[in-house]
């Protein structure tokens, strides 16, 4: 097991630097001083166009996940928003499935405001899963698009589609499981069985009297998590504010792209921005690099040349889009991380 886990840790270490690498390959084969030359060009206001821009998306997300709360336990919006960002410095420093955040933003949840983590986890959830949603409805209309105008190979256009189609089956497979095996099944308490008996509860079983206590737990836990699921889907009102809100932190981000390419005067309309967004951001989410880092750019990179902007520019605006989202991701989230682990102290002083 040490050594398939090992294996398993080198490989993706190897898979990062490649991807790595490969930025730099397709960095330098444009030429860096072309990119610096690019920068140099680039418009300040429309640099802080896109500052703002970007944060207003941030903001928006923040208010989203906000009104998913229950309105007795709902806290104001500058109280959620540092929990949201240091969630979002979580899933940009964990590579593959990025979902370090979510523990994060539930735990301190719980220290600011009380209650069960669990309880915090179901709405991170419901407000993660409405937004994947929409954001792979957003994605299959934009791979259509590229399919049918975007001179690429064909097995990259065939792997881009059966990509975006794979990503909501996946989803809609864990809603139809989630159906099939309920709180009260017998194919739950089977798979909890499993769990309390396996190697990994051992230094944990002690912690439960009985398997009663343990599943008991884990049913509550569970019923946290899936209550306010359960709620939204039923819930008009929830499902609106989740694809508007959606939208429109979407529309922020693309705004903020266009208006770098317009400071850069790269021959770019909205929709093209759109695109080059959506399946770049795809790209690097299906990337094992924490945060798709290295991919993401280069993909971004590559659907821009094939809109018929320039190297240079392309990789000036990719840069710097890039750049402005991890000073929010990666610098403020990080800041507000250690500034709530301060206070509340580390998740590693409790249980998740």
């Amino acid at each position: 097991m040490r050594n398939r886990q090992s294996a398993v840790r080198w490989a993706r270490a190897g898979a990062i630097l490649f991807v790595l690498l490969l930025l730099y390959l397709v960095l330098r084969s444009i030429g860096f001083r072309d990119i610096v030359r690019a920068l140099r060009t680039l418009q300040a206001r429309a640099v802080w166009c896109a500052v703002a821009l970007t944060f207003g998306s941030f903001l928006v997300q923040a208010l989203r996940w906000q009104l998913l709360m229950p309105r007795e336990d709902r806290p104001g919006i500058l109280a959620v928003f540092p929990i949201l960002l240091a969630g979002v410095f979580g899933n940009l420093i964990t590579p593959g499935a990025r979902v370090g955040g979510e523990p994060i933003r539930s735990y301190y949840m719980s220290r600011a405001f009380g209650g069960e983590k669990s309880r915090y986890l179901g709405t991170i959830l419901v407000d993660k899963f409405g937004n994947a949603a929409v954001f792979f409805l957003l994605l299959l209309l934009s791979v259509l698009l590229v399919i049918a105008f975007v001179p690429l190979a064909g097995p990259v256009k065939a792997l881009l589609l059966l990509g975006a189609l794979l990503m909501p089956t996946v989803i809609v497979s864990g809603f139809l499981l989630r159906e099939r095996i309920g709180l009260g099944s017998t194919q739950l308490r089977r798979l909890l069985t499993l769990i309390y008996n396996g190697r990994l509860m051992k230094s944990l079983r002690g912690r439960f009297p009985t398997y009663e206590h343990f599943e008991d737990y884990a049913i509550r836990k569970l019923d946290n998590v899936f209550q306010p699921i359960r709620r939204a889907a039923v819930n008009p009102k929830a499902i609106v504010t989740i694809v508007l809100l959606t939208l429109a932190s979407w529309l922020l981000m693309y705004l903020a792209h266009w208006m770098l390419f317009n400071g850069m005067n790269a021959p770019l309309g909205l929709l093209q921005v759109i695109v080059i967004v959506n399946v770049s951001v795809f790209c690097g989410d299906v990337s094992v690099s924490p945060g798709g880092a290295g991919f993401m750019e280069t993909v971004m990179i590559g659907l821009c040349a094939a809109f018929g902007v320039d190297h240079e520019k392309a990789a000036a605006v990719t840069l710097i889009s890039r750049g402005i989202f991890y000073a929010f991701g990666l610098g403020l989230g990080g800041v507000f991380l250690i500034g709530l682990s301060c206070i509340y102290g580390r998740r590693a002083d409790e249980e998740a």
